[in-house]
């Protein structure tokens, strides 16, 4: 760039030069005028210019040279045609790929040759693999003099690396991979899933974005699911989202295990957790009184009248930036942010009852004053609830409501001998909740900090993995 000479932004020549074929180079500079028919030009050339240089410096002073142009001329409409003088990359010839069916083909046996040369040793090689996003079968031989390659290849989409057939009609990887007991209940509750309108789910898209414009629901009935042809098929998505669920996999990593953008499995994740949420909700039931008295476990012979035992949890989540939400999630139990639930059980640790999600400095009476609309009418007269004692909730309950709970001791005298056996024998039965809350946090999402851009799939997160705890064997018998 030295002397004063200006060059082409896409070729090396510069203003005066005489080409091989003497012509002499005049530069342009790029359309700079304030007219409509200025501006699509100027956008026109440096669509091109990006093309061919995608970090080109554009600016009124770029030029380009007249060997860029039809007939070596430019015009006050022309725009640059020939780019491909000297930054254009070089074509590279491409491997031929020879597609083979089936997938997993079985090699043919190998043949020694009946007129070896017995100076010369021989070796075959054949190898296939068993994926089924690829097949490749290869030969080689090894000679004294040659080596011949023979490879035949066939690549497809990529499929997941991980597969719902993976896990088919295998118990124990279901219940490590899923959370479901078994195979035939994670099948099972897809199928019921697929009937209510998974396979017309509309997308989420943001909070600030809606397609068409509309608000139509995720699920509508009437409507298939719009854009173009998804990669993963219904199945894979809910794999997806139970692998989330049960181990805790990043989303990140979850992107590279099924070959998609990690935008992809933000959508996925937002669109079936709400879906699952709406539907597993019908796996939290009330059951009556005959019910539980029918199941009911030897724990509880002498507290026939207990219909819920309650008892609240906390799941970590990341310090939000403003200060009021760091306030409302901070727990002085836990010395971290936290979202808190109140969680009911009947007697065998089927799950009755869930609450809202809370901050982790709300107490637990203030839960059961603000949700207890979801929990007092289910109750009946003469009924108990069974509770810690920091749920001092006495003058919340209807006066025929029982509340069973360990008494207060004072910490400058000694427990009296009824407080001690009252203590025992209220807690005994109470350990079935906090076995259920094991079980509940055996699926890793809830044992890590969730992120702040989870934050609004805190409620479904939490609801989907304690329905799904009912789905287990009752804790007591």
């Amino acid at each position: 760039m030295g002397g004063g000479r200006r060059y082409c932004v896409l070729c090396s020549h510069y203003q005066g030069q005489v080409t091989e074929n003497n012509e002499k180079i005049t530069l342009h500079r790029i359309p700079a005028g304030s007219s409509e028919s200025d501006k699509k030009r100027r956008e026109s050339w440096v669509q091109r210019i990006r093309f061919i240089r995608p970090n080109a410096p554009i600016s009124d002073n770029t030029r380009i040279c007249n060997l860029h142009f039809d007939n070596n001329i430019c015009t006050k409409s022309s725009v640059p045609t020939k780019l491909n003088l000297k930054y254009a990359k070089p074509e590279t010839q491409r491997r031929p790929l020879v597609r083979i069916s089936p997938v997993n083909k079985t090699l043919p046996p190998i043949k020694e040759d009946e007129n070896h040369d017995p100076d010369t040793q021989h070796e075959q090689i054949s190898a296939n693999t068993s994926r089924s996003n690829s097949s490749c079968e290869a030969q080689i031989q090894v000679g004294s003099s040659d080596v011949k390659l023979t490879c035949t290849a066939e690549i497809q989409a990529q499929f997941p690396l991980m597969k719902p057939e993976d896990i088919f009609q295998n118990d124990d990887k279901t219940r490590f991979y899923t959370g479901f007991p078994n195979y035939k209940t994670f099948k099972l509750m897809f199928d019921v899933l697929m009937k209510h309108g998974g396979d017309r789910l509309t997308y989420w898209e943001g909070e600030l974005r809606s397609i068409d414009g509309d608000n139509r629901k995720y699920n509508d009935p009437n409507f298939f699911k719009p854009g173009r042809k998804r990669k993963l098929r219904p199945i894979d998505e809910f794999y997806m989202v139970c692998l989330r669920l049960r181990l805790g996999m990043l989303q990140e990593h979850l992107a590279d295990m099924f070959f998609v953008s990690v935008m992809t499995v933000s959508r996925i994740l937002n669109t079936w957790l709400n879906f699952m949420y709406d539907h597993y909700k019908g796996m939290i039931p009330w059951p009556t009184r005959e019910q539980i008295l029918a199941n009911l476990p030897k724990a509880f012979v002498e507290m026939q009248t207990v219909r819920i035992v309650i008892d609240a949890t906390e799941f970590f989540c990341e310090k939000p930036g403003n200060l009021t939400a760091q306030y409302l999630t901070w727990s002085e139990y836990k010395h971290h942010n936290t979202f808190k639930v109140l969680i009911g059980v009947a007697s065998n640790g089927l799950v009755t009852f869930v609450s809202r999600v809370w901050g982790g400095h709300t107490s637990d009476r203030h839960i059961v004053q603000k949700d207890g609309d979801l929990l007092l009418p289910h109750l009946q007269s003469d009924d108990i609830i069974l509770a810690d004692k920091g749920f001092t909730i006495a003058d919340l309950l209807p006066c025929d409501i029982g509340l069973n709970m360990p008494p207060f001791v004072s910490s400058s005298k000694q427990m009296t001998a009824d407080e001690f056996f009252k203590t025992q024998q209220i807690a005994q039965p109470r350990i079935v909740v906090e076995m259920k809350m094991e079980q509940i946090k055996n699926f890793k999402i809830l044992q890590t900090i969730l992120p702040l851009s989870e934050a609004h799939l805190a409620e479904q997160i939490i609801l989907i993995c304690t329905a799904m705890t009912n789905l287990y064997e009752p804790l007591l018998r």
